[in-house]
């Protein structure tokens, strides 16, 4: 039997090709994560004065996820496996959150349960 069609290989692919899901759903969060801070940060209020906290709050959010954004492409162009996927989600969901919209601790329990249920 070619290994290539046994269970435990279509298993494997099965579990990989879930796990790249999970990590595009990660990388597509944070590009819209980005987009949304980087609007906020255009319509806010003017003059913006040197002391304001929400806006500089706002500033080293957007700057903190560029950072994120940064790494994450430096993945882009690698091959990556199955332990790669599961540390990279793992980061992410370990992670301070970016932002202070609350569907991104959602997220991240959402992405914890599932890669528990893919690493059993």
């Amino acid at each position: 039997m070619s290994t290539l069609s046994s269970p435990l290989a279509i298993e494997r692919q099965e579990g990989l090709a879930a796990l790249r899901s999970l990590w595009e759903l990660v990388v597509d969060d944070l590009h819209r994560r980005r987009l949304l801070l980087a609007e906020e940060i255009r319509s806010y209020p003017t003059p913006i004065p040197r002391c304001d906290a929400q806006f500089n709050h706002l500033y080293e959010q957007q700057a903190r996820l560029a950072r994120e954004l940064d790494r994450v492409g430096a993945f882009a162009e690698k091959k990556l496996g199955r332990e790669d996927y599961i540390e990279l989600i793992g980061r992410f969901v370990a992670s301070v959150p970016y932002t202070d919209d609350a569907a991104e601790p959602q997220l991240r329990s959402r992405l914890e349960a599932e890669l528990s249920a893919l690493e059993k």
